[in-house]
């Protein structure tokens, strides 16, 4: 069947608040480095920073066109709360920041992200969580089949969840989830790409042993995009999605050094509109966290999936640095070392390969690939301040003209107070 033109890899992100703070494993996200983990028993934090960003290639120009580059001062704040009551643990945090551009100022915006949950559990066996997650940041301009703009056009992404587990022996455990996934555009020009999605999970897990945990489980999926094609002015025919997943899922921990996680799922998936491919086949993930000595650590990442279920893994309301077409396949994997120096200094590098297949409904097809490396380096001062730069750049290639090929580097310097 025919495939409306759609991007298998994006550009990188030219790092929106979220991503420019120090977050959880940035080496599989190509994200700065992170903070050294701190203990502090109060609840609440409060945190200021101030970023510079350079982008060489800020609309992602094809190769051989000319290319816009400018600085972005990125000022944020941040707050959060984390605070057990009882059998529970409630937490929540925010952040705000204003993007003003040098040259380019009707990029110019405020992003913003929240996330808000309670860890729940009762005095018998059940167990989940209830959470809410939201981001609002500038969107790519490299997506492989949109037009090309170079107005602002903000991306809003939000995530409602809920999963309960249900631990039948000491070993054996029943799970459950609903999520329900939304994604907006505030450029007319990319409404076609909104969707909502909502999941219903199934599974049950049991440990053969202490380091070794296997789940077998299934997942239904029901999306939409309201606004997919337009048959006249202000008349849109939709593009209702299905899809089935039967996941097996392990996690082992071999040693203390040593950690494996991995999902091998069938998937199918069915759509409405006939511009857009039914699939099934193989998708899944796999991750392998090893600590090669006491200083170096290093995370290795697979991945084969739609974009939506991408950018909806562990979402917590950060950024995404980089984007997928949200219903198609692509083959990616990503490779990260992180260096702790001294107490105060870290250096982490990375590498992330992403490919994927792209056609049309004129029988247009071919393959795209995305390459990116960062190098980054972390020091912090004390307690509360802390700085940071990190460089990366990005490279995409194409044998079709679905996709256009790009280079873009990005450096960012950051300082970041934070008050307890």
């Amino acid at each position: 069947m025919s495939q409306h033109p759609v991007a298998r890899t994006a550009a990188l992100r030219t790092l929106p608040f979220a991503s420019i703070l120090w977050m959880v494993s940035p080496m599989a996200q190509g994200q700065p480095t992170e903070a050294p983990a701190t203990t502090d028993a109060r609840p609440f934090t409060l945190g200021v920073s101030q970023a510079f960003t350079h982008d060489t290639n800020l609309f992602r120009s094809p190769r051989g066109t000319p290319s816009d580059s400018d600085l972005r001062s990125v000022t944020g704040l941040t707050a959060g709360w984390n605070q057990p009551v009882g059998r529970q643990r409630l937490h929540a945090s925010t952040s705000v920041a204003a993007h003003r551009f040098r040259d380019f100022d009707q990029l110019d915006h405020v992003a913003s992200s929240a996330h808000a949950g309670i860890d729940w559990s009762t005095v018998g066996r059940l167990s989940g969580t209830l959470r809410y997650a939201y981001n609002r940041s500038l969107a790519d301009y490299g997506t492989a089949g949109a037009p090309r703009i170079t107005t602002r056009n903000l991306e809003s992404a939000q995530l409602t969840e809920f999963t309960a587990r249900y631990g039948i022996t000491a070993r054996t455990a029943l799970r459950a989830g609903l999520e329900h996934r939304q994604v907006d555009y505030s450029a007319q020009a990319f409404q076609d790409r909104e969707y909502r999605q909502d999941v219903v999970a199934l599974g049950i897990e049991h440990g053969l042993e202490r380091a070794l945990r296997l789940g077998l489980g299934v997942r239904h999926t029901d999306g939409r995009r309201p606004r997919f094609t337009e048959v006249s002015p202000g008349v849109f025919r939709a593009d209702d999605s299905t899809r089935r997943d039967v996941d097996l899922t392990a996690e082992w921990t071999p040693s203390e050094r040593s950690t494996f996680n991995g999902r091998i799922s069938h998937s199918r998936e069915d759509h409405s509109a006939p511009e857009l491919a039914d699939f099934s086949g193989i998708t899944g993930s796999f991750g392998w966290d090893y600590a090669l000595t006491g200083k170096i650590r290093m995370r290795a990442q697979l991945d084969r999936d739609t974009g939506a279920e991408t950018r909806f893994a562990n979402f917590t309301g950060e950024a995404p640095t980089y984007t997928l077409d949200s219903s198609r396949v692509t083959n990616t994997a990503q490779l990260g070392l992180r260096y702790s120096a001294t107490a105060k200094i870290e250096v982490q590098t990375g590498y992330r390969h992403s490919t994927g297949k792209l056609s049309n409904t004129s029988g247009d097809s071919g393959r795209d690939t995305t390459r990116a490396v960062h190098l980054g380096i972390h020091y912090a001062v004390n307690r509360s301040f802390d700085i940071g730069c990190q460089w990366q750049q990005e490279r995409r290639t194409s044998n079709t003209t679905l996709s256009s090929p790009y280079r873009a580097t990005v450096t960012t310097c950051l300082a970041r107070l934070a008050l307890r």
